[in-house]
């Protein structure tokens, strides 16, 4: 029998129990478009990487990784979202570098990153070549669209993977090397397939079809409903679903003072106007070896500022 100071218990138990699943639910349910701003950037990716004012387009992000390391290929994989294939990055960063702004190739500073304003499944373009898949991170100023008809990025930019295994977890394994694929963006075929972003109305690539990607892979691959979460650290794919971490970034504003204040990094270094060469389609083949470029970017001066008026990436 139950007396009254257990009655008491329970009702104390389940309240307990109820709040802890409003609160877990808030965090998916609650104001996860919010606006953030450059700072957001600025500040979250500081440890992870080392931001640099880079000529043309300020303010861009080095990542610390491993030598490795390519965008959308590295630590991360493919999934078929209801907007197109997302990549799920496994780095704890990846929710911005991955969804907004470009990506570029130094071949004296390595991958570097350019905000930008707009969430995307990925910034990618989409072709195939030879029995595989390949994509490339677009690089600043490159858009979707009828553009990406006309644009081939450098070869070292692309990842080439057998159509059999697009839809692999550990995407690693089965990657082509840069330089093992000879021409590849003179003999890729473009993906056509586009969408539009619910900000602003910009195009990306929605990737390979999902019918065709089945019958390639030999699965099943059924489109996943994106669920906006509150918290970079929310993001994963759960059961039917794929909670996304994707807030509006605001654009820098006068207050109404009539004068423009954007956020800076609080630490960034100063790359050198006469070493800066990113690798485009008319450049060589890249030379230098991450670790000489890791040293590149370390000895570059080091600014510190509370605050500033440029602002870096141009998305």
């Amino acid at each position: 029998m139950f007396n009254k100071t257990m009655w008491i218990l329970l009702l104390i138990a389940f309240l307990a129990n109820s709040c802890a699943t409003t609160h877990s639910m808030d965090q998916l349910q609650g104001p996860a478009n919010g606006n953030i701003t450059y700072q957001t950037f600025y500040d979250d990716l500081s440890p992870y990487g080392t931001w640099m004012d880079y000529p043309s387009y300020g303010n861009v992000w080095s990542p610390n990784v491993d030598d490795d390391f390519r965008p959308y290929a590295t630590n991360g994989y493919w999934d078929y979202s209801d907007e197109g294939w997302a990549w799920m990055s496994d780095y704890s960063w990846g929710w911005a570098p991955f969804h907004y702004g470009r990506w570029l190739y130094d071949n004296a500073y390595g991958w570097l990153w350019v905000p930008g304003y707009v969430w995307s499944p990925a910034w990618v373009t989409w072709g195939s070549l030879d029995g595989s898949y390949c994509w490339a991170p677009l690089m600043p100023d490159v858009n979707a669209g009828v553009q990406f008809g006309a644009w081939r990025p450098h070869d070292f930019y692309w990842n080439v993977c057998p159509r059999e295994h697009i839809y692999d977890h550990n995407l690693g394994s089965v990657l082509q090397r840069p330089g093992s694929v000879t021409n590849i963006s003179g003999r890729v075929t473009i993906i056509n397939n586009f969408g539009s972003t619910s900000m602003h109305n910009q195009y990306y690539s929605r990737g390979p079809a999902a019918n065709e990607v089945a019958q390639y892979t030999h699965r099943t691959v059924t489109p996943v409903p994106i669920r906006p979460v509150n918290a970079a650290n929310l993001v994963k794919h759960e059961g039917n679903e794929m909670h996304i971490y994707r807030p509006q970034v605001q654009r820098p504003g006068d207050g109404g003072t009539g004068r423009v204040t954007a956020p800076r990094p609080r630490e960034f270094r100063q790359a050198q106007q006469n070493v800066a060469r990113p690798v485009r389609i008319d450049d060589n083949w890249p030379t230098a070896r991450p670790p000489e470029q890791r040293m590149n970017v370390q000895q570059l001066p080091v600014n510190r500022v509370g605050g500033g008026s440029r602002v870096g990436g141009r998305h």
